[in-house]
């Protein structure tokens, strides 16, 4: 049994949680394909896919699954243009923390 709550989740020092969601994501969907100043951070017992742009500007694509029934915690830099995208054939759930309100979403086509 995995419970996912603030204090369970191994945080980078600095990152404060303001707000928290459970975000479901059926069967082709994408979340994101933008950018905005808050940080994130992001945790999926299923098979997403992440998808980012790196330093230098190439696209990149990370599953987001646990790794040997390790989660995996994916933070989510300010301005990092990222998305996030269900390519199986089931709802997955992920799970979202937040050091703010979302403001100033800029739209990134990276899917």
């Amino acid at each position: 049994m995995t419970v996912i709550y603030d204090p369970s989740v191994p945080f980078p020092e600095g990152f404060g949680v303001k707000i928290q969601g459970v975000v479901i994501f059926p069967p082709g969907a994408i979340g994101g394909n933008h950018r905005h100043p808050r940080a994130e951070a992001f945790y999926s017992p299923g098979n997403l896919t992440f998808v980012y742009l790196d330093e230098a500007g190439e696209k990149r694509e990370i599953s987001m699954g646990p790794d040997k029934n390790e989660y995996k915690l994916f933070m989510i830099l300010p301005n990092l243009p990222h998305a996030v995208v269900n390519k199986t054939d089931r709802e997955v759930v992920m799970v979202e923390f937040a050091d703010e309100e979302q403001h100033d979403v800029e739209k990134v086509e990276l899917i």
